[in-house]
């Protein structure tokens, strides 16, 4: 109801533009037939029930509300709310997130999970919402505003490091990567700090948490996502246009006598035994082109390039905030590459919606008589 409702609403507002004046901006032909091809998704399923309801949740707390942040963020001023609303919730995390590591020194095995239920998911939470203490730090100009944003975004990234995992921990590299390159010798600055830290890093190497270093150091993991790849490649082969279905089972292309490519036969544990049960692929794009199929990754593709090519041509857009949103769902892609990212709802719902910020970041100061920009 979260997500329906609001569509709903969402209709209504522009029921005129849509239907009665035809006006179709071609976002909303893609989110048409991202919708239409989730649908088909679901009919040639090999489990079409699983695929109803995770396909389902996947739509509505996806592209539906894409849908609704396009037609919503027509103004700066929604805009800056939805900014603030995302900084709100970061500070929010930081707090229990804190208060998830102080409970760790009484219960070891208590992780920082952040409402997520999982150490993973909870890392790029927080890496999306600091789209909005980023994007209100660069716009500070006040010094003490500046030094509260910063301080806010080192606690972030600091909550992230306790967090103990290598994708998020990855993730920050890459945006702070994308960062510098956005900056005067920013490049040769990210290389200088990141030698001092590997450096540090090296030194300290001893000092380091035994559960921290076990998770940074653990290989069986990193080589089963390895393996998967071979696994996509031939669910692909065998179904290319519709894919296995959204959330069906791997079992049928693991079968007790699967001879491993990648994974070692030398380890404690076999392949088998470390995917056992397993029903996702642990990376979203490999989701993508084996759940979802060709034809539905590349619409999403192609709603991705239109929107990078909109904002390229745009010449009253908000350049700043457009490039700070980029840096995070770069790091977000990169973090997508470790596990499967939009299969959870919250994270879905605030992927979307900064794609929605950035569609509108043209946007002007004032409520536009149209909502929807005239079809090419």
């Amino acid at each position: 109801m979260a997500c329906i409702l609001p569509a709903i609403a969402v209709l209504v507002k522009n029921w005129s533009d849509l239907f009665k004046k035809n006006v179709w901006a071609i976002e909303f032909k893609f989110v048409l037939a991202i919708t239409i091809l989730g649908m088909l998704n679901i009919c040639f399923s090999e489990d079409q029930f699983t695929s109803l309801k995770g396909m389902g949740l996947f739509l509505m707390s996806g592209i539906l509300v894409f849908s609704i942040s396009f037609s919503l963020f027509a103004t700066k001023q929604i805009q800056k709310w939805f900014i603030y609303l995302c900084s709100f919730c970061f500070i929010i995390l930081l707090g229990y997130g804190s208060f998830e590591f102080i409970q760790q020194f009484n219960i070891p095995e208590k992780g920082i999970y952040l409402f997520t239920g999982n150490a993973i998911p909870a890392g790029s939470l927080l890496i999306l919402l600091s789209a909005g203490p980023l994007i209100l730090l660069a716009k500070s100009k006040n010094n003490w505003h500046k030094l509260f944003w910063v301080f806010i975004v080192l606690s972030g990234a600091f909550l992230i490091t306790l967090i103990a995992q290598r994708g998020p921990a990855l993730t920050m590299v890459v945006m702070a990567f994308f960062l510098a390159a956005t900056k005067r010798k920013g490049i040769w600055i990210f290389t200088m700090v990141s030698l001092a830290l590997v450096g540090i890093g090296y030194q300290f190497a001893d000092k380091v948490p035994l559960q921290f270093k076990s998770e940074l150091l653990k290989k069986e993991t990193l080589l089963v996502r390895m393996e998967l790849y071979h696994i996509a490649l031939d669910v692909l082969k065998e179904k290319p246009i519709f894919g296995l279905g959204f959330n069906s089972s791997l079992s049928r292309f693991i079968p007790d006598d699967y001879k491993a490519k990648i994974y070692p036969s030398d380890l404690n544990n076999s392949f088998q035994t470390m995917v056992v049960g397993i029903m996702v692929f642990d990376n979203m794009a490999l989701s993508f082109l084996g759940e979802m199929g060709g034809i539905f990754t590349l619409a999403y593709i192609g709603l991705g390039v239109c929107l990078i090519i909109n904002v390229s041509r745009s010449k009253n857009s908000d350049s700043t905030q457009t490039l700070l949103i980029l840096v995070v769902l770069a790091g977000f892609f990169m973090h997508s590459m470790t596990f499967d990212s939009l299969k959870y709802p919250q994270l879905n719902w605030i992927f979307h919606s900064l794609l929605g910020l950035i569609a509108r970041s043209k946007a002007s100061d004032q409520e536009p008589q149209i909502h929807i920009t005239p079809k090419y």
